[in-house]
């Protein structure tokens, strides 16, 4: 079960991550620096290096998952869809929401925060912030919940 010890690091490599930027780097981004333009700047560039690594990640732990020896047709089908998926949302996030997040920051600068909550710009960025904040907190759920799964069999095979 040596192939489902890396898996769980590197998924647990993920997590860890996804954590950091989730609970550190934004945060302290928007409470420390003096403007949200500035915040908003330093929270994307480490949203993008995160997003990268999610789908690096994420197509390595397929390969692994791919030469494993997993003999439970089922679980080895739930692992490839949800790694699948998981690699999807950070796509997703980096190619779409993250680019248009990025296209609305440039066009109003720090005046995307003085707009008025019914501005369509201002509605399309807090909509497009959900979405960004569900596709990560999808990949962390999946990531926690596919460590368990393969510690649990590590366990009973082991």
């Amino acid at each position: 079960m040596t192939s489902d010890k890396i898996r769980v690091a590197i998924l647990g490599f993920w997590f860890g991550v996804m954590c950091y930027f989730s609970f550190i780097v934004a945060p302290v981004a928007f409470s420390v620096l003096p403007l949200q333009h500035l915040a908003g700047n330093v929270v994307s560039r480490n949203l993008a290096a995160t997003e990268f690594i999610g789908m690096g990640l994420g197509l390595l732990l397929i390969v692994l998952l791919l030469f494993s020896r997993e003999q439970n047709r089922r679980r080895f089908l739930f692992e490839l869809i949800a790694l699948a998926m998981m690699v999807a949302s950070m796509a997703i996030s980096r190619f779409y929401v993250s680019n248009r997040l990025h296209g609305i920051r440039l066009q109003f600068g720090e005046g995307i925060a003085a707009l008025p909550a019914s501005d369509p710009a201002k509605i399309t960025f807090d909509m497009l912030h959900r979405v960004s904040v569900g596709l990560m907190s999808f990949d962390m759920i999946a990531a926690l919940v596919l460590i368990v799964l393969l510690v649990r069999s590590s366990r009973n095979h082991g």
